[in-house]
């Protein structure tokens, strides 16, 4: 019996992307196999561009120190763990996924709905208030 925790996959944390996978058409996966950089120094790379070069940001995100983030981005000479392996696999396909993108996009379309509704909500209740 394998009782080692990180081999086991809970169903919250397998990426999104993952799940996409199935339902993405033979155009969409090459697509996003041609979007996908090649190499843990190239998603680093990726990945820190992404982030507007902000190393203690990306670090924080991929659960290690920016001194490795930098070593990893200039090509070190270890290859990164395989935790650190997984986490970078893990945010670049959520930034390169065609359904990651769809559905982030309609994450914002909700978000900003929401943000409506609570402006007009907000406004609403300062008329009544002010009108007393």
């Amino acid at each position: 019996m394998n009782s080692n925790p990180l081999d086991r996959v809970r169903k919250n944390k397998v990426p999104r992307c993952e799940r996409h996978h199935a339902h993405l058409t033979p155009e969409r996966r090459a697509e996003a196999a041609a979007w996908f950089p090649v190499g843990h120094q190239a998603q680093m790379a990726f990945l820190l561009a992404r982030y507007d070069n902000n190393v203690p940001v990306l670090a924080a995100v991929l659960g290690t120190s920016g001194r490795a983030v930098c070593r990893y981005a200039r090509g070190g000479l270890l290859p990164p763990g395989p935790r650190l392996r997984r986490a970078l696999r893990r945010r670049v396909l959520d930034l390169v996924c065609p359904g990651c993108l769809a559905d982030r996009a309609v994450e914002e379309a909700r978000q900003a709905e929401r943000d409506v509704r609570r402006a007009a909500r907000r406004s609403a209740r300062g008329r009544d208030r002010s009108g007393r």
